[in-house]
C-alpha cells in the first residue's frame, strides 16, 4: 500500500466534540482536521519519548564506556 493512500477507519467521538470540529472545519473536512491533529499527537508523543531516552544517555560520555583496545582483542582472539 503507498504511503499516501488513505484507508477508511471508524472513530467514536461525542456529540459535543463533533459540533466543534464542525464549527471550525466544517463537516466535510472532518476526516482531513482528525488526521492533521492525529500527526501533531503522534510528533508530540515521538518527541517525548527522545526526550525521554535523552535524560536516561545525559552525561554519559564515551569515557564512560568501556571500549577494549586493538591489542586486547587480538589478544582475546588467541
Amino acid at each position: 500500500m503507498k504511503e499516501n493512500q488513505k484507508r477508511r477507519t471508524q472513530v467514536n467521538l461525542s456529540k459535543k466534540v463533533i459540533q466543534q470540529i464542525d464549527g471550525i472545519v466544517g463537516p466535510r473536512k472532518r476526516s482531513e482536521f482528525l488526521e492533521e491533529a492525529a500527526v501533531a499527537s503522534l510528533r508530540r508523543q515521538t518527541l517525548k519519548k527522545w526526550v525521554e531516552l535523552g535524560e536516561e544517555f545525559k552525561g554519559l560520555t564515551l569515557e564512560d564506556i568501556y571500549y577494549p583496545s586493538r591489542e586486547e582483542l587480538e589478544t582475546r582472539s588467541d
